[in-house]
């Protein structure tokens, strides 16, 4: 009973998990609304019906789908000059990835003598290595339509797994 309470007992166990979903971001088309060019400096898209907004395979060099998209559509006018029409889409349409983080530790306690205790830890900071990607700015070229770099993923933003260990006496 003596040595395996000794091995095994004292030890302490601690998690931190934070789960963040993406942030909102627009979808912009190149094409402005007519009569809007003094006030409106950009337009949102038409949706793609049946079509999802995102990539089966979301990643960095593709996030956004862009068959869900189009450039909003024409009318002509009285005069028959061709208007440019709002697009359909929705303000904030589109969501950026979401964050996940583990932070983990594991302590073990022993007692050296009556006042005097060390302690052992083991810490990993993202244990499971899982970067954090950013959608670019959103007046950024790859949130609009017709940019060879719609819908790819900005710049990331976690540190890789890091550990660490130490020895901690308490007096």
């Amino acid at each position: 009973q003596g040595v395996p309470r000794y091995l095994l007992g004292g030890w302490q166990v601690n998690g931190i998990t934070s789960l963040r979903s993406g942030f909102p971001t627009d979808i912009r088309s190149a094409k402005i609304a007519a009569g809007n060019q003094l006030f409106a400096t950009i337009n949102l898209p038409d949706l793609v019906t049946g079509q999802s907004l995102y990539l089966p395979n979301r990643g960095v060099d593709g996030y956004f789908n862009p068959a869900a998209f189009t450039d909003p559509g024409t009318q002509r006018s009285v005069t028959g000059v061709p208007i440019t029409l709002f697009g359909d889409a929705a303000r904030r349409v589109g969501r950026g990835p979401g964050s996940t983080n583990f932070d983990f530790s594991l302590f073990r306690n022993f007692r050296i003598r009556e006042k005097v205790n060390i302690q052992f830890r083991a810490e990993a900071f993202n244990l499971t290595n899982t970067p954090t990607f950013f959608l670019p700015p959103a007046s950024n070229a790859a949130l609009s339509l017709g940019s060879p770099n719609f819908g790819k993923l900005g710049s990331s933003s976690a540190t890789g797994r890091q550990l660490q260990l130490a020895l901690k006496v308490n007096f």
